[in-house]
Parts: structure tokens; sequence; C-alpha cells
């Protein structure tokens, strides 16, 4: 429905505005008291939401922390520089690390309680006894010495007189605890996320406090303006009211509550955060909550002072409220609720409208790189003033007879003039720059960087279509880590109608055997012998043309076809080392790829089990590769599995280890047999770089060895790179050095006729 025709319903409506005025004073009580429950159903509603947004954040800055040192205490756990004999080079280097990071004060503890503790002025003291700390920091101390992240409770440092908690994390050296890393830090770092002026539509006010009432964090917009260090003090709380909170503090529990003060009703709630008997102390209004119903409660009680008063205000009070919904109506059917933009719906109406005129227009899509990962970091908060950020700039930067829209998630679509492609490009470009400008936040520097599809109308192409095809071109621009901006042309078509194939004919496809297996052979560095392979798929149609990975195996992880593919060849895995058995042949272990939606299915340890039984294999034969990304956020459910799959024989091998963000922290954790390192880190080592890539590359390895992880180095191309791997200590290389991947029949006339393969 069209905003034309809204307003003209708007219109016949109001007609009936008299009648239903009339009908309203009967129902004036009624409403009255449904208004009432509604009001305190939004209050209750929306004060848990948002104290469980202020309560994720606070957790989120703590992990963050503790994830900070956690990362400092890993790599002493690695890198051997742990030495208690050089305190002044181990002092040193504790006090860049504290440079680095926001905390006030940090330390480095051992077990004969003798410490380091080094402050962001300059400070560094040595020989610091754990008993001469405070008390709450012992405790943490303690904590951390039995293998737990501790964070205390709030104290106040003895040097400052700072309200102050400390974190401790546990070092290792190999399985034991060697000693405890500390970091202090002011309760004041809490002071931006609770300081919101948008808290309850700027109504409400958030505090923390301890477990005895006592404010650890007021709010600058506090209701109570005169000095109180508790909750508990003054009699504005009724003593019903405080017995309560106590009983619900002693509890740990949340409690809704009430107080007026100068006489204005506050709404209370206290949510536990759940880590030392800290608490969120949520104050609002009852006008705070929905301003608008209180209004009108107010208004509707004011009927029963005259029948005249009431039909008089009904009539106007009707037609407005009428007005006010037919123009939130608007804002619901053609408005974004979050950034005020015009959302896919008005676009594309407007779209069509434009596209129907005989101006020359393109159609563009933009996208945020990396938005998902920004609102876990930074939090949503932050993601959705990015999002008003770049509606802002799309607002500023579009030209009378121009549109755009925000469409699901950090996509923007937007309607331009003109077809000449550097044109619009520079626009483009412009808009994405200011765009980068946002920061995200005072402590960060992180960069916004975007990319952007785009469809220039050369025919008479649909609305419809140009969006399919701007989207396109947008899945291609995504592959950079810079502003990029992507036309849709001739190959792009190409490749959309490859897509359209992919996507019709995959199930018919794998159930005619067009999916075929390749085998690439694995390198023993210590024999210089064949040591295994692994099993690549290639896509082979009837007509003999060849559809490579890269061109089908995207599509199928987003659309979930990955899973029936990667069961299939876990069955050619199998089937061709049972052809090596019968024909007497020993076999060497085959390695072969597994996505992330098959390997979290319930039945997959059965299934592959049951493929094992069919075929009479050993489960050591075979080697599931996985992505680093499958640990992310989940890593002891990773673990639970893998070690399922472990117990049936199967060997993990994680894959492609230094092409993203490779953590080492994830190494130590996950219970993986064999790690490969992608071929980034053979192809890197050129020029002045070499001698730095090859000592990551030994660290990697010796790294491996020292956890029991046998090594694979992919991307050997050269007789250089295969001396270098077997000179650093890898295990297995692989590469076209050896061989390309390479048939069935091939593979075996290469490497399994042999005499030395035979049984």
């Amino acid at each position: 429905m069209s905003e034309k025709q809204l307003m003209r319903r708007l219109r016949k409506i109001t007609a009936v505005v008299v009648v239903i005025s009339i009908l309203l004073f009967l129902g004036g009580g009624f409403i009255t008291s449904s208004l009432g429950r509604v009001q305190k159903d939004t209050m209750t509603t929306q004060m848990i939401s948002e104290a469980e947004e202020y309560k994720a954040n606070v957790l989120r800055k703590i992990k963050m922390d503790q994830q900070t040192l956690q990362t400092l205490a890993s790599f002493f756990r690695f890198s051997n520089t742990i030495s208690m004999i050089d305190t002044d080079a181990f002092a040193n280097g504790l006090y860049e690390s504290n440079r680095h990071n926001s905390f006030i004060q940090m330390g480095y503890f051992t077990e004969d309680g003798d410490g380091i503790r080094v402050t962001v002025d300059r400070e560094i003291k040595k020989n610091v006894r754990m008993e001469d700390l405070e008390e709450e920091l012992q405790a943490s101390i303690g904590e951390a010495w039995q293998g737990e992240s501790a964070v205390s409770r709030v104290y106040e440092d003895a040097r400052t007189g700072e309200k102050v908690f400390s974190y401790a994390v546990p070092v290792y050296q190999g399985d034991e605890i060697t000693g405890v890393l500390t970091a202090k830090d002011s309760i004041e770092a809490f002071e931006d996320i609770l300081d919101d002026k948008t808290a309850m539509n700027g109504y409400g006010y958030v505090h923390m406090i301890g477990k005895e009432g006592k404010f650890l964090i007021r709010s600058k917009n506090k209701v109570v303006n005169r000095r109180v260090e508790s909750i508990f003090d003054g009699n504005y709380i009724t003593e019903a009211e405080k017995e309560k909170i106590r009983e619900a503090i002693d509890n740990d529990e949340s409690v809704f509550s009430k107080f007026r003060y100068q006489g204005t009703a506050y709404q209370i709630y206290l949510n536990p955060i759940g880590l030392n008997g800290w608490y969120l102390f949520c104050v609002d209004t009852m006008q705070g909550v929905n301003a608008p119903i209180y209004q009108m409660i107010n208004v509707t009680r004011a009927i029963f002072i005259g029948v005249l008063c009431l039909s008089v205000f009904l009539l106007i009070y009707g037609y407005q409220m009428l007005r006010k919904n037919h123009k939130q109506l608007i804002e619901l059917a053609y408005y974004d609720s979050l950034t005020g933009a015009y959302n896919t719906v008005r676009f594309m109406q407007e779209m069509r409208d434009v596209l129907s005129g005989t101006e020359q227009y393109s159609v563009c899509v933009m996208n945020i790189h990396q938005f998902k990962f920004i609102n876990e970091i930074f939090g949503r908060v932050q993601g959705d003033k990015l999002l008003c950020h770049v509606s802002r700039v799309l607002k500023e930067s579009v030209n009378p007879g121009e549109y755009f829209c925000r469409d699901t998630g950090d996509f923007f679509w937007m309607i331009l003039k003109g077809q000449d492609e550097e044109m619009i490009g520079r626009r483009l470009y412009a808009i994405m720059e200011k765009i980068s400008r946002f920061s995200l936040s005072q402590h960060h520097n992180y960069q916004i960087m975007l990319y952007c599809g785009v469809a220039v109308r050369r025919d008479d192409s649909s609305a419809e279509m140009m969006m399919t095809h701007a989207m396109f071109a947008l899945q291609t621009a995504k592959g950079t880590d810079r502003n990029n901006v992507w036309f849709y042309d001739v190959e792009l078509h190409k490749q959309e109608t490859l897509q359209n194939y992919i996507e019709s004919h995959m199930h018919q496809a794998l159930k005619d055997k067009e999916f075929r297996m390749f085998l690439q052979p694995k390198m023993d560095m210590r024999t210089g012998k064949l040591g295994g392979a692994e099993a690549l798929v290639r896509w082979i149609p009837k007509d003999g043309t060849i559809i490579y990975p890269n061109q089908f195996i995207p599509l199928f992880e987003s659309n979930g076809f990955c899973s029936s593919l990667d069961m299939y060849m876990v069955e050619n895995v199998c089937r061709k080392i049972r052809e090596w058995i019968d024909a007497g042949i020993t076999p060497v272990p085959i390695s072969v790829n597994q996505s992330k939606i098959l390997f979290y299915e319930e039945d997959y340890v059965e299934n592959l089990c049951a493929v094992l039984e069919r075929y009479r294999i050993p489960g050591d034969l075979i080697t599931l590769e996985i992505l680093e990304g499958l640990a992310a956020g989940n890593i002891d459910e990773l673990n639970e599995k893998i070690d399922q799959l472990k117990e049936k024989g199967f060997r993990i091998s994680m894959d492609d280890f230094g092409s993203g963000y490779s953590s080492f922290n994830i190494l130590g954790k996950l219970h993986i047999d064999e790690l490969k390192m992608d071929r980034v880190f053979l192809s890197a080592i050129t020029g002045k770089e070499d001698e730095r890539q090859k000592i990551i590359m030994a660290q990697v390895v010796d790294l491996a060895k020292k956890l029991r992880i046998s090594t694979v180095a992919e991307g050997v191309e050269t007789k250089e790179n295969e001396t270098l791997i077997r000179t650093l200590g890898c295990g297995y290389g692989q590469g076209y050095y050896y061989s390309r991947p390479i048939d069935e029949d091939e593979f075996d006339r290469k490497y399994m006729e042999k005499g030395e393969r035979k049984s």
C-alpha cells in the first residue's frame, strides 16, 4: 500500500472519529486499567532487557581484559622468556607489556610469593612479597594458583586510595603453573559503559553496587544528588523495600523495587552481574518507559471530570491519535527503526518509479567488512552507532532524485543518477572514505572498511534484476581488505550463469557421480617417500569440462550442500583404500576436508563409522581436515566431538593454519593430531622478509613438536622449499614440486604400483 493510499484511508477514518469518541467514554475505565498494565509490563521488559545489555557489556570488558592477560601468559608459556634470574630484563618487559594496555598496574608472582610490579607511571618494584599485597589481590592470586582466571572484589588501592579491582591468571610451563600474572584496573573503567544518556529512553540511570549495597560506580545522571555511600542510606526507600532488596542480594537474585523522591515515583531493578556480588542498580521513572502511554492515562482519567469535557477532548484527542498512528504506520511500513532511513519496501517503490522514466540510473549495494566481528568485539551498541553513522553519511551524499535504504544487517542500497562508471566509482569511494572516519571507541583505532557492488542499467532490466546483479558484484568486491567498488560486467555475468548452473545441477551431479576424487601426495620428509595423500574434489560434467572447487565450494558452504559432498568424498576415500587393500597394496592414509555444518550434525560420528564398517577400513587411515574457524567460541564442544572421532581411530588435522587470524592459544587447546601450514608461509619467504618468515615457521614447527602434533607444509613448489622444510623439521611436504592433484588412476600408476607399496 502506498503512502497516498494510506492518506485516503486516514480521511475516511476521520469521519468515524466522533462515534468512536463516544464509545471511548464507556471504555475509559477499562482503557486506563489496561494501559497501566501495559505500562508496567513495558517498563519491566525494557528494564530487564537494558540491564542484560549493560551486564553483557561489563562482562565483555572483563573478558577482553582477561583475554589480554591470558594471551600474554600464553606467550610466556610458549616463548620460554620468563626468567626471574634476569629480573631487570623481565621487569622491563612487563613494564612494556603494561604500557601497551590500559591497566593501572601489572605484576608477576612466583610460587614462593616473590614478585615484580610495574605501573603506568614508570614505577618498577622488584622483590615484592605477596603477603604485603592487599587481601583481595592475594585472594585472586590464590585462585590463579588453582588454575583459575580470577577477578578480585573491589578494594582501595594502598598507594592512591582509588577504588580498584584486580585480575589474576596462571602462567604455565608445560602442564605446570609456574607463576601468576596480575593486573589492576580502576572500577571507573566501567563508567563509559554505564553513563549512557540513552538508558531507558533518556529517563533512567544505571549504577553499580557491591554485595553490601555500597555504590561502586554512581552514574553522573543520578536521581539522588546528595552524597550517599549505600543504596540503604536515607529514607527515600521504605524499610519494607530495603528488606526485600537485602533478601534478593543475599540470594544473588534479581529484584524489582520502587521509591519516591521529591514527588516523583521511580522504579528500581537490581540485576546481579554474576561476579563478586556486583549488581547493576537500574532506576527509571514511570514516564521514562513510554511517555505517550503515560500521558494517555492522565488524559483518560480526566474523562471522568465531565461528559462535556470528555466529548470535546475525545474528538480532538482521537483525531490526533489517528494522525499519530498514521505516522507510526508510515514509519513501520517504510522506514528502518534503527537508522530512520528508508527500508527495502519503500526503496523498491522509489526505484521502480525512477526506472520507469527516461533518466539514467545505477543501483549500488554497500556492506561493512567484518561487521559481525565489530558487534562481537565492540558490542551491539557501537555496531548500531556505526549503522546510524553510515545512514547519516548517505543522507548527506545523495542528490535530489536519488535514494538509499538500509536492508537487513549492514546492507545499504542506493540508486544514483548516471551510468558513468568512473564518476559513480569516485562518488562511492568518497562516501566510503567519510564512513571509514568513524571511531568505534575512544580506546580503539579500528579501521572501518566497506565494499560495494554496482549494477549500471544498460537495457530495460527490472529493479529486481539490477539488485541481483549488484549483489553479485558485491560478492566479488568482498574479497579485499580495503574499501572496494566492483561493477557488474560480462565476466560477472558468466560467473552468475555458472552459479545458477551449479545450484540447479548439484543434486543430480552427485547422483550421477560427476564429482570426481583427485589425490595429491604428501611426502615424508624423513624417508623422501610417499607418506599419504589429500583427497580433493573436481566437478566434471558429462561434457568433459572441469568446474574447480573455488567455483562451487563457497556456494555449497552457504547453501549447506557441502555436508552431502563431504560424506560423498569420505565414501570415495574408503572405496579407494579398500581397492588398494584388495589388490595387495599397502595403503597410505588419506586426508579429506570436513565442513563446519557437517561436523556439528548430531549423527556425524555414527555416519562416519558406518562408512568405515561398510568398507572394513581402519580409522587411522582417514585424516579429517577441519578449519580453525570451527573453534570460534566453542572449543569445548569441538574437542568433545574430536575426542569421539579419535576414539574411533580417526586422525584430526587443522587445515590452512596461518591463512587468517591463526591463534596459538587455540592451537594449544584443540586436541588435533596434525597441523597443516598454509602455503602463505612458503610463498611469503621472499627478499628481505626471508629470515623473519623462516623464524615464524621454525617456531610453529617447534611448538607443534612440543605439543606432539605432526606438521605438513603446503605449497612446496621448489627444491629450495623442500630443503627448507626438511631443515626446519617439518614432518611432511605437499605441493606442485611433487605433484599437482591427479585422478585416481594416475595416482595408482605413479605411486601405488611400485614395489615398495606392495604388501
